[in-house]
C-alpha cells in the first residue's frame, strides 16, 4: 500500500471526415463537482469543435483474458460478501490479485496472519478461491518474498494446484522488493532479489512445471534505472528467468495532485513502454503485467473519489493494454477512507464535494475524524469508469488506432470478434462540451448505432441511442462508448483480411524519413509514395499516420479521391510532424482506402520508424511576486511565482517548481511541490499560501527539479525580500 511514481504532458494532430452526434434523454444526479445537485439536462450544446479518427486497418493487439483486473487484500473487511461476486462480474474485473500490496512481503498463506498487522478471519486462501470461481475470474498470487521462504510459497503452489486443483497459472516474487517500504526489501540491491527470484521460481516450479511466474522491475522514470536491467542479466546469469515482467505505476504523488495533470499524464504511458521493450527484447518476448496502478502513490485524496480518477483509469489502462501490456490491475477493490487530518489532499483545487479519499472502486463503509463513507459496496466514480471499459476493451477484440486533435478528448478504439466497431471518447475538458467528427476508416458502420454514457451528473452508466449519425457531442469531464454494427464485407481482424480486397488492384508504398531519430521541437518530415501495380485504383484515400507506442495517432495526412493508373505512382503523401516532448519509439504505417471507405487496398503497419530522443535542458526563468514588504509573524500571505521556458528547444517534463522562503541562515519552508510541464514559450503561474512562523528577513528563491528531485536550476530573486516581526 505504499507507493512512489510521476507525470507527463502531451498532444496530437489529425484529419477530418465523417462524423456522429448524441442526443440524452436524461442523465441521472450525482456528484457535480461543486457540492450541489444539478438536474439532469435533455441535450449537450457543444461548444468546442474536434476529431477523432479510427484506423480500423491499423491492428495493435488483441485483448487477452488476462486484461482487466483489480487488486484485493486479506484487510478488506467485506471481501467475501454476498454481492461482491456479481459486482466484479459487472466490470469485467476477471483478473483478481491477493493477498494485497505490500501486505503480501508480510502475510502467512497457511495460518491467514499478517506479521505487524491485521488480515480478516474471513479472507483467508480457501474463501478468497471460492470468490475467484464465484466472479468466473483468475487469480494472480503474490507470494512472501519479504518475511517468507521458497518453501512456503512452494507450499501455497502444492496447496493451490496439486492438493486443490485450484489451476493458479499466475503467481509473482513478493511485492515491490526493490523498494525501501517493503518487509524484507531489496533496494539498491538488485542482485540479491534475482537472487531470491531465482531460488523461489525453482521450488515452486519443482511442485508445477505449468504456472507463470513474474518478478519486480521497475516502470520506467520512476525509480532506480539500473534495476530492470541488472534483476534480468543475473536471473540469466543463473539460469532462471521469469515468465513475465511486473510494473506498477501511480502518476502522482500525494500533495502535488492535480486534475490536469491526472489527465495529462497517460501520455507518459508510451514512453515507459518504450524503454520496456527495449530492456526486455534481449530476453525474448516477455509479457508484462501491470499489477498495480492508480492515480496517486500514497494518502488518497478527494481526487480518489471524484470523477476525474473515473476519466483516468479508463485512458491508464487503455493506454497500457494499446501499448501491449497482457494484464493492469487497478489497486484496488477496497480500501478505506484517507481525511486530510490523515494526510489526504481535499484541496478546494481539485474537482469534487467530497472532503476524503479512498483507492476502492467500492466504498467499505468506514468512518474517521467524523466523516463517513457511503453504505459498504456503494461504488465510487471508477467503478462505473471500470464498467465503461467494458465497451471497449473485451477479451478476444482487436484493438486499432485511433487519435485525437485536441488533448482534451482522448479516444480509444476496437473491433468486436463479429465485426462491430466501439469507440470510446474521454472529454477532460471540466468546462466545455465537444462536438466530436468521427473520421472512420477501413469500416462503414452500418445498422443502429449505440452509446454508453458516464459523466458529471451520472449516477450509473447509461445506455442511449444515437439519433443523429452526423456528429458526437461529449458532455464536460464524462465517457463515451459509442457501438457500430461493422460495415458490408468487413472481415474483423483475425477473421480473414480486414476489408474487401478486390482482385486485380495492387498498391505498394515506399516512405522515407527526415530523421531516424529527432528531438522534441524539431520537424519530422514523413513522405510516403503510393504505387499501382496492376488494374486500376480510382477515387482512393491515402493515409500516412504516426502512432505511438501505446497505438495512438499522434498525426495524420489524408489525401482523399486519388486516382492511380497501372503501373504508375500517386503524387507523394508527405507529413509534416512538430515533435513533442514525449519521448519513444513511433512507427509509421501507410494505408489505402477504396471509394467506399471500408475496402483495404493497402495496409502497411511498418512503413518505417523512427524515436524521440531527450529534448534539450530547460531553461526557466522565474518571477515573484510578495504582497507586502513587512508583516508580523502569523500573517497569512498569498505568494504568486510565474515560471517560463525560455529555451527554444527546451523542455521541463513533469518537473517541480518549487517556491522557497528562505530565512536566518538558510532555514526555510517550501511550497507543496507543484509538478508542471513547459515547452518553448509556455508560461505557468503558481500560488501558495504561506505564514511566516519565525520573525526574520525572508528571501525567496526557486527550484526547478526533476520528478526525482534532481536539481536542473536554481532561481535566486535578490530583489525580493520580507521582513517578519514579533
Amino acid at each position: 500500500m505504499v507507493r512512489k511514481k510521476s507525470i507527463r504532458n502531451g498532444a496530437i494532430a489529425t484529419t477530418l471526415a465523417l462524423s456522429t452526434v448524441l442526443s440524452f434523454t436524461t442523465i441521472a444526479q450525482a456528484d457535480t463537482g461543486t457540492g450541489q445537485q444539478t438536474p439532469p439536462s435533455p441535450t449537450v450544446s457543444a461548444t468546442s469543435q474536434a476529431t477523432v479518427t479510427v484506423n480500423a486497418a491499423s491492428t495493435l493487439d488483441v485483448v487477452p483474458q488476462t486484461a482487466l483486473g483489480v487488486n484485493t487484500a486479506v484487510w478488506d473487511g467485506p471481501l467475501m460478501g454476498q454481492q461482491v461476486p456479481s459486482l466484479l462480474r459487472r466490470i469485467n474485473a476477471v483478473m483478481l490479485r491477493y493477498p494485497g500490496g505490500s501486505t503480501s512481503d508480510l502475510y502467512n498463506w497457511q495460518t491467514n496472519t499478517v506479521q505487524g498487522g491485521y488480515a480478516d478471519p474471513n479472507d483467508n486462501f480457501t474463501n478468497f478461491m471460492k470468490l475467484v470461481q464465484q466472479a468466473h475470474g483468475q487469480a494472480i498470487i503474490t507470494v512472501n518474498g519479504g518475511t517468507g521462504t521458497a518453501a512456503e510459497a512452494a507450499a501455497w503452489v502444492k496447496d493451490a494446484n496439486v492438493t486443490n486443483h485450484y489451476g493458479v497459472k499466475y503467481w509473482e516474487i513478493g511485492n515491490e522488493l526493490y523498494g525501501s517500504w517493503e518487509a524484507g526489501n531489496f533496494a539498491g540491491n538488485p542482485d540479491g532479489y534475482a537472487k531470491l527470484a531465482s531460488t523461489y521460481i525453482q521450488q515452486m516450479k519443482a511442485v508445477d512445471p505449468s504456472i507463470k511466474i513474474g518478478v519486480d522491475l521497475i516502470a520506467p522514470g520512476t525509480g532506480d534505472s539500473s534495476w530492470n536491467s541488472s534483476v534480468l542479466a543475473e536471473m540469466k546469469a543463473l539460469g532462471t528467468m521469469p515468465d513475465f515482467a511486473i510494473v506498477h505505476w501511480y502518476a502522482q504523488n500525494p500533495g502535488g495532485e492535480s486534475d490536469a495533470g491526472l489527465l495529462s499524464s497517460t501520455n507518459q504511458i508510451s514512453t515507459m513502454m518504450s524503454t520496456l521493450n527495449q530492456q526486455l527484447s534481449p530476453y525474448g518476448n516477455m509479457p508484462i503485467f501491470v499489477t498495480e496502478t492508480n492515480s496517486v502513490s500514497s494518502n488518497p485524496g478527494k481526487q480518489s473519489t471524484s470523477l476525474v480518477n473515473a476519466l483516468f483509469l479508463d485512458d491508464d489502462m487503455a493506454n497500457w493494454l494499446q501499448a501491449g501490456v497482457a494484464n493492469v490491475d487497478w489497486w484496488d477493490l477496497y480500501n478505506g477512507i484517507v481525511t486530510g487530518q490523515q494526510g489526504a489532499n481535499v484541496s478546494s483545487s481539485l474537482y469534487g464535494s467530497r472532503n476524503y479519499g479512498d483507492y476502492g472502486l467500492l466504498s467499505n463503509g468506514s468512518s474517521a475524524n467524523g466523516i463517513s463513507e457511503p453504505p459498504v459496496n456503494t461504488p465510487f466514480p471508477d467503478y462505473y469508469g471500470y464498467q465503461m471499459l467494458g465497451g471497449v476493451i473485451r477479451p478476444g477484440a482487436t484493438l486499432v488506432a485511433s487519435g485525437s486533435n485536441t488533448p482534451m478528448i482522448a479516444s480509444h478504439a476496437s473491433v468486436m470478434q463479429n465485426g462491430d466497431v466501439s469507440v470510446m471518447l474521454i472529454n477532460k475538458d471540466p468546462k466545455n462540451a465537444y462536438q466530436v467528427n468521427l473520421n472512420l476508416q477501413g469500416i462503414t458502420p452500418r445498422g443502429p448505432v449505440t452509446a454508453m454514457v458516464y459523466g458529471e451528473g451520472s449516477q450509473g452508466v447509461a445506455t442511449v441511442p444515437v439519433q443523429n449519425p452526423n456528429s458526437i457531442t461529449v458532455a464536460p469531464y464524462s465517457i463515451t462508448d459509442i457501438i457500430m454494427q461493422g460495415g458490408r464485407g468487413f472481415n474483423p481482424p483475425g477473421h480473414g483480411p480486414l476489408g474487401h480486397r478486390p482482385q486485380g488492384q495492387s498498391v505498394t508504398d515506399s516512405t522515407t524519413l527526415s530523421s531516424a531519430s529527432i528531438k522534441p521541437g524539431n520537424t519530422e518530415t514523413v513522405t510516403t509514395t503510393f504505387k499501382n501495380t496492376r488494374g486500376n485504383v480510382h477515387n482512393a484515400n491515402l493515409v500516412v499516420q504516426i502512432d505511438n507506442a501505446s497505438g495512438q495517432i499522434v498525426a495524420e495526412q489524408e489525401v482523399p479521391n486519388v486516382s492511380i493508373p497501372r503501373g504508375q505512382s500517386a503524387s507523394p503523401v508527405t507529413l509534416n510532424w512538430s515533435v513533442p516532448d514525449i519521448q519513444g519509439n513511433y512507427t509509421v504505417r501507410a494505408f489505402a482506402f477504396g471509394r467506399d471507405g471500408s475496402t483495404t487496398l493497402l495496409s502497411d503497419e511498418n512503413a518505417a520508424t523512427f524515436t524521440v530522443t531527450q529534448p534539450d535542458p530547460p531553461v526557466v526563468s522565474a518571477t515573484v511576486y510578495i504582497p507586502a514588504k513587512t508583516v508580523k509573524v502569523g500573517t497569512p500571505l498569498t505568494i504568486t511565482t510565474t515560471y517560463t521556458e525560455t529555451a527554444p528547444t527546451g523542455y521541463l517534463t513533469n518537473g517541480l517548481l518549487v517556491q522557497y522562503a528562505v530565512y536566518d541562515n538558510w532555514a526555510s519552508s517550501q511550497q507543496q511541490n507543484p509538478s508542471a510541464s513547459l515547452s518553448p514559450g509556455q508560461t505557468v503561474t503558481e500560488t501558495w499560501n504561506w505564514t511566516p512562523t519565525k520573525a526574520g528577513t525572508y528571501i525567496f528563491p526557486e527550484g526547478i527539479f526533476t520528478s526525482s528531485w534532481q536539481q536542473i536550476q536554481w532561481i535566486n530573486q535578490p530583489n525580493v525580500t520580507l521582513t517578519v516581526t514579533n
